[in-house]
């Protein structure tokens, strides 16, 4: 039967119930009995890209499907990473509408949405926010997660602060009553291995009483190695995943989650953007002047840029290079409903990180040398530790009489968090290297891990959210948070240096008050039409980082107005999402002259905006075929009066785009299948280029991929032989060092998998 045909149950029914009619002749004949038409469709949330009648908590803690939030959630199932092969969670993020990523050095990855990169796209695991990206946005292999949920736009009403430009939730998977295992391998070029092994399914148990009660369990391992194209580049990750679920009695349960990820990783932070000569900004005439020397890329347009093609496998950093992290991630989870209309919900969690550091980071050209200056060694250290509480009580019942559903909740958090830099002692630059042939050079003599300051962030939130039929069609969504957030920093390395003011302990508070608020019509029973406003407030930088400095400043303030629709049609065939947003956060700290003494200040007066839509279309034409696209155009991605201090003047970014963001993101899938054993599939990918910093002087090539598989299945085994980067395309996912150094993805390379259920 077709996954997604509806079918009619009437006549069935229509003829049973004029048996009896016909077995007494003398009667008269009852009249005809005529039943709703019954639609039967299977569950497309695991089957399709656009999960429209799935519950994200990412987008609402109500339990509301998809396509009754006002608001653009996209939701990449396991099902589907499996399908277009997604190794990371990166990769997975990147198969969302409009959403771009890469993994910068150190395996951090970061993602840009909606006209906003970096800390703006709040990562996050199982809807907790780890308040460090290095800890929560590690690279994860896809297979320990059962789908990865996506909110545009602020986000800060679930999540707190931060998350301006949307919400990235990676989602554990967790237990069921459905017995199943599986493992999986793949190999693939430069020594790239995969493996990974997972099982679950119910435990009986009785209780003391002798009452059935049921303890679900599901463990996953997942390992990957590859010793990287690039020299020197060999990564290594190890993750385990755990989770019960507990029926203690049917109102009450227990889940608890845990996650391990261990990685080891020598970094490659990207080939040096080779140019002839520089034409160097002057902010006092506002004239360019062509130099041959380095580049400033805050103040530079880079004369015959490329990259040397020869250098594609070269690595410029030290050999004793790495970067190791241990974290965990755990959760106790109690969920108990006291009566039909009350759930009230409960969830501990804990999360640590242990992470060393040893790197050279800036591998810069120097035209008139014409060598390789080789700077920036670091070493650093990070031992975090956050605890929390998060308790919300969920109503279900009529309110003038009309269906609501009504949420109040609290959280508590404790991030205790230690930072580590390099002594200043250590020399932080090296020799310079040749284009080709690299002098590798060792680590400074006396490197060591130095703890450098304790930042401990407190917060208390209160939130709630209300949903409410105001009639059969409209329903009208609202939701307010208050977070009370206490930061403190403690020195614990050079407390009486000079200038003390750099080195003293200080404390910050914040008190935002954001929400969110949207309507919902319903056209058809599968046709809805929303409107949406939120708010977020973000801090100058991450708080962990937040120092002296910038102590002062208050939050960023973040806005946006959306409106969309999300359906089905073509009886079924067909799902779709449409959004037109505006984005405008405010209070960007901005470099400004002082009226009376002449100085340069910095003041929280600039803005940056976005303006946009997204669209993205899921179609079964047929049992065997699967079409799936999506396209994201921004544009509109400016800073507003903005002004940056280059130190020799001020100079206004108004008008210009924020690093990182591409005004359009397209994406195309097609997946065919060939009775029960084979399957073609693939599709283009087209990413717009990108300004490498706030001057714009320096862009990211845009870039289009193309990658293509076809599998063999075979009972409970099946194949994949899957090719990527067909085109070969030389491309940088995203820039860093402000566009002077270019770390490229690999280039056309192939991969054999094999997976088994059981």
């Amino acid at each position: 039967m077709n996954s997604f045909s509806k079918i009619a149950f009437t006549l069935p029914f229509v003829l049973a119930a004029a048996l009896p009619a016909r077995a007494t002749l003398d009667a008269d004949p009852a009249p005809p009995i005529t039943l709703d038409q019954i639609d039967v469709t299977a569950d497309k949330e695991k089957h399709f890209s656009l999960p429209l009648d799935a519950t994200p908590p990412t987008g609402s803690r109500l339990g509301l499907s998809n396509r009754d939030l006002p608001a653009s959630v996209s939701v990449v199932t396991q099902e589907m990473m499996r399908l277009r092969g997604y190794r990371t969670a990166v990769e997975a993020v990147e198969g969302a509408v409009g959403m771009t990523g890469g993994t910068a050095f150190g395996s951090i990855p970061a993602y840009a949405a909606r006209g906003f990169a970096g800390n703006a796209v709040t990562i996050m695991r199982d809807g907790i926010r780890q308040n460090t990206a290095s800890q929560s946005s590690r690279t994860t292999d896809s297979f320990l997660l059962d789908r990865v949920e996506i909110l545009k736009g602020p986000a800060s009403l679930l999540f707190g602060e931060g998350a301006v430009g949307g919400a990235v939730n990676y989602v554990s998977k967790s237990p069921d009553r459905t017995r199943r295992s599986e493992t999986f391998a793949s190999y693939g070029a430069w020594n790239t291995v995969r493996a990974a092994l997972g099982t679950g399914g119910p435990v009986p148990l009785r209780s003391a009483d002798s009452q059935p009660s049921t303890l679900n369990y599901r463990f996953d391992y997942s390992y990957q190695a590859t010793d990287g194209y690039v020299d020197g580049n060999a990564q290594r990750y190890h993750g385990f995943g755990g989770a019960l679920d507990y029926a203690v009695t049917p109102v009450l349960r227990l889940k608890y989650f845990s996650t391990f990820l261990r990685d080891h990783n020598a970094s490659y932070y990207g080939n040096p953007v080779i140019y002839d000569a520089v034409d160097r900004f002057d902010p006092a005439t506002g004239a360019f002047t062509r130099v041959v020397s380095r580049a400033v890329a805050a103040t530079d347009r880079l004369v015959n840029a490329r990259v040397d093609s020869a250098a594609r496998r070269t690595n410029y950093n030290i050999p004793e290079n790495y970067a190791e992290t241990d974290n965990s991630f755990n959760r106790l989870r109690a969920e108990w409903t006291p009566a039909p209309d009350w759930e009230i919900r409960n969830e501990a969690y804990v999360s640590t990180q242990l992470l060393k550091w040893v790197n050279l980071e800036s591998n810069l050209w120097n035209p008139a040398t014409r060598l390789v200056d080789r700077s920036s060694f670091v070493t650093i250290y990070r031992d975090d530790v956050l605890t929390g509480n998060r308790l919300d009580v969920t109503n279900k019942s009529a309110l003038l009489g009309r269906t609501n559903r009504f949420l109040l909740g609290a959280l508590l958090e404790n991030n205790d968090q230690i930072r580590g830099g390099t002594p200043g002692n250590i020399p932080t630059t090296l020799a310079c290297s040749t284009l080709l042939n690299p002098l590798v050079g060792t680590a400074p003599a006396g490197t060591r891990f130095q703890k450098t300051s304790r930042i401990v962030v407190r917060t208390h939130a209160f939130y709630a959210e209300n949903a409410l039929d105001l009639t059969a069609s409209l329903k009208l969504l609202v939701g307010l948070r208050y977070d009370r957030i206490s930061l403190r920093r403690d020195t614990l390395a050079n407390p009486t240096a000079t200038p003390a003011s750099a080195f003293a302990t200080f404390k910050k508070g914040y008190r935002p008050w954001t929400g969110r608020t949207g309507l919902v019509y319903a056209v058809t029973k599968d046709v809805n039409l929303y409107a949406g406003f939120s708010r977020a407030a973000e801090p100058v930088s991450q708080l962990v980082g937040l120092t002296v400095a910038n102590a002062d400043f208050s939050l960023q303030r973040g806005r946006q107005y959306e409106i969309g629709a999300k359906g089905t049609l073509a009886r079924g065939r067909l799902d779709f999402t449409f959004a037109v947003f505006d984005i405008e956060k405010q209070d960007l700290l901005s470099s400004t002259l002082a009226p009376v003494t002449g100085l340069r200040i910095n003041q929280q007066i600039g803005a940056q905006a976005a303006q946009g839509a997204e669209l993205a279309l899921a179609f079964s034409p047929a049992r065997d075929w699967r079409l799936e696209g999506n396209v994201a155009w921004t544009w509109q991605t400016e800073f507003k009066d903005f002004n940056e201090n280059l130190g020799a003047g001020i100079v206004s970014r108004s008008g210009n785009t924020p690093p990182n963001v591409p005004d359009l993101v397209a994406g195309a899938y097609v997946a065919k299948t060939f009775g029960t054993r084979w399957r073609l599939g693939g599709g283009p990918r087209y990413v717009a280029p990108r300004t490498a910093n706030n001057a714009n002087y320096i862009t990211t090539p845009g870039y289009t991929t193309l990658e293509a598989s076809v599998s063999y299945n075979a009972g409970r085994w099946s194949a994949t032989l899957r090719g990527r980067n067909l085109l070969d395309r030389e491309y940088e996912e995203w820039a860093t060092a402000g566009g002077l150094m270019r770390r490229l993805a690999d280039p056309r390379n192939a991969e054999l998998s094999l997976r088994a259920s059981f």
